[in-house]
């Protein structure tokens, strides 16, 4: 009996010195961005730049999935991957291969995510730029 009053009074002074979320690795994002879907260019406002702006689609090209959160909106299509950054006003592209699909879209915080059955795109509000991990067929 005695034990478990010790373990309850330190897991109370452990939360209290240390509430929930003290020990977590990354801040909160805010959302700083908001994005636009229309018939031939997506929009982007960015709370930090205070400003709008334009990625016009190319001819034939149709959003398929897009999304938005913290500092980053993503947008894929049925030719490439967009993202643009709040931090650094801009989009940027990567371009998808013939017989490429989509799997899942997500953003979160700084971080933008596309899922294609071929690859992995990742985008970095912070560095404004793609990085692509190309999955191993088996």
């Amino acid at each position: 009996m005695m034990k478990k009053k010790v373990l309850v009074i330190l897991l109370l002074m452990v939360l209290v010195w240390f509430p929930p979320g003290v020990f977590s690795s990354g801040d909160v994002v805010e959302k700083e961005v908001y994005l636009l879907v229309r018939q031939r260019e997506l929009v982007a406002f960015s709370a930090v730049g205070n400003r709008w702006v334009t990625q016009n689609l190319i001819s034939g090209e149709r959003v398929q999935e897009s999304t938005f959160d913290g500092h980053v909106a993503v947008a894929a299509t049925n030719i490439r991957v967009l993202g643009f950054s709040a931090l650094t006003n801009r989009w940027t592209e990567e371009r998808l291969e013939v017989g490429e699909s989509m799997v899942t879209v997500e953003a979160e915080g700084n971080v933008g995510v596309v899922i294609t059955n071929l690859k992995a795109f990742g985008f970095s509000a912070k560095t404004g730029r793609w990085t692509v991990k190309r999955f191993e067929l088996k």
